[in-house]
């Protein structure tokens, strides 16, 4: 697994919980938290690590970094499921990190399940990446900007009338405002991807595909810990889930994990 700078990354996890801090008092420890669960990585305490990463989220507290040392804890902790499922969420965070992605295709490559994607074509590939090239965080920074931006110039159209500033006004609130409203509509569908995302990981090491929601219906494929499922349906103990060659079936909730 690829290392990562342990200060940076700790510094940028503290000013990511500021907020939470000081909405939330029951958070007040996340940092200390942090640092605890590094300390027993570092001295090869996974299961420990994993223990105080998760006390994390259980306040509510969520972000790229927790997620990539949680899904690190897991995989040294032999657990690849979960470790997978970690990679995942810190991807959706993270999106351009170079290490979050390199672990999640190293960790994938030691799954025993081979599901092959279907492939896309150059432009939806195109689209993909700068879909993915930014985090919702970073969506929101650079749209907040351009809003600050366009504010600025409604300001300077009101305020100073020569037409040279006016022509070059005009410019910057046009082609801010098309970048506006463009990054507007890329932050919609990330933020509504995440809320609705119907997307899991296998988390047992090893479970039985059925053809219908009950023990009693007949077993059709098997998958293992690790694989990468959509969900279909649900109810209170089975989901309907497909995989990326088309495969369907029905598995135990407990038995995968929503990314």
């Amino acid at each position: 697994m690829r290392k990562h700078d342990h200060f940076i990354k700790i510094a940028i996890f503290i000013l990511l919980c500021l907020i939470p801090l000081i909405l939330n008092a029951k958070s007040d420890n996340a940092i200390e938290l942090f640092k605890e669960g590094n300390e027993k990585y570092k001295k090869g305490e996974y299961s420990n690590a994993v223990k105080f990463y998760e006390m994390i989220l259980s306040k509510k507290i969520k972000n790229g970094y927790l997620y990539f040392n949680l899904g690190n804890a897991y995989f040294k902790d032999n657990r690849l499921g979960k470790a997978i499922l970690n990679f995942e969420r810190a991807r959706i965070y993270l999106p351009s990190d170079s290490d979050v992605k390199f672990n999640l295709k190293f960790a994938n490559s030691r799954k025993i399940d081979r599901i092959s994607n279907p492939e896309n074509n150059p432009f939806t590939i195109a689209i993909l990446f700068f879909y993915n090239l930014f985090s919702v965080n970073t969506l929101f920074l650079f749209t907040y900007l351009l809003f600050l931006i366009l504010i600025a110039s409604l300001i300077v159209k009101w305020f100073y009338r020569k037409i040279s500033w006016q022509m070059i006004n005009q410019k910057v609130f046009n082609y801010a405002g098309i970048a506006f409203l463009f990054l507007l509509f890329m932050l919609v569908i990330k933020v509504n991807q995440i809320k609705s995302t119907k997307n899991a990981i296998i988390i047992s090491s090893q479970i039985k595909v059925k053809s219908g929601p009950s023990t009693d219906y007949t077993d059709i494929f098997t998958l293992h810990e690790g694989s990468k499922v959509r969900i279909r349906k649900e109810n209170d103990t089975w989901v309907l889930i497909t995989l990326p060659n088309g495969f369907s079936g029905w598995v135990q909730k407990d038995l995968l994990e929503k990314i």
